[in-house]
């Protein structure tokens, strides 16, 4: 019970103690990797990740903190850059198009998946941050060809540990969630773009 309460009184400092002005803002981001030679590239398709879907709850500039089986505590000092439904296609188009060098990729916000051969619709379920504990990242998503004929259908589910107190770490626990998406996502965008040659 004790320890409950200490979970508690340290998230709602997190959530909302800090001095007034103190807002930090935290950007989703993935290590890039060596660009690939660009001179003579020509893609031989591409690729729209996006537009995704995040639940009411996460629509919005604080991060959510999980305070308990059925409770959350909005964190008015710590607010995302750019909203979740724009920044977890961006940074899945980042990893996708690390990995199909063959493709170009890129976010739906972009260029609005015009002329697309394949869009990958992102319905995010779950989206959780529980400090000094872990993340847990829930998707569903969908591979269209530019017929808008459903290709693949999957659910995603990815739990990152985190024993460090503070936001930074769940931060960087979502990131490589986001990571292992992308894997998935350009995993199966080759395996389908290969059974189509």
């Amino acid at each position: 019970m004790k320890s409950g309460r200490l979970l508690i009184a340290s998230l709602l400092l997190l959530a909302g103690c800090a001095a007034p002005g103190k807002t930090h803002f935290h950007t989703l981001a993935v290590s890039p990797q060596p660009p690939a030679q660009v001179a003579a590239f020509v893609a031989a398709y591409r690729v729209a990740i996006g537009p995704a879907t995040v639940p009411d709850a996460l629509d919005r500039p604080q991060l959510v903190l999980v305070a308990g089986p059925s409770r959350s505590v909005f964190s008015d000092a710590e607010n995302w850059s750019a909203p979740l439904k724009r920044e977890i296609p961006r940074v899945l188009a980042e990893v996708v198009g690390q990995r199909l060098t063959a493709a170009r990729v890129g976010a739906y916000a972009q260029h609005g998946g015009q002329d697309a051969d394949f869009g990958v619709l992102i319905e995010v379920r779950r989206f959780e941050s529980r400090p000094g504990d872990s993340i847990t990242l829930e998707v569903v998503w969908t591979v269209r060809d530019r017929n808008a004929e459903r290709l693949r259908e999957v659910r995603s589910v990815f739990v990152e540990p985190v024993s460090v107190s503070g936001i930074a770490p769940l931060v960087r626990a979502h990131e490589k969630a986001l990571v292992a998406l992308g894997q998935e996502i350009a995993e199966a965008i080759e395996a389908i773009s290969r059974a189509k040659r």
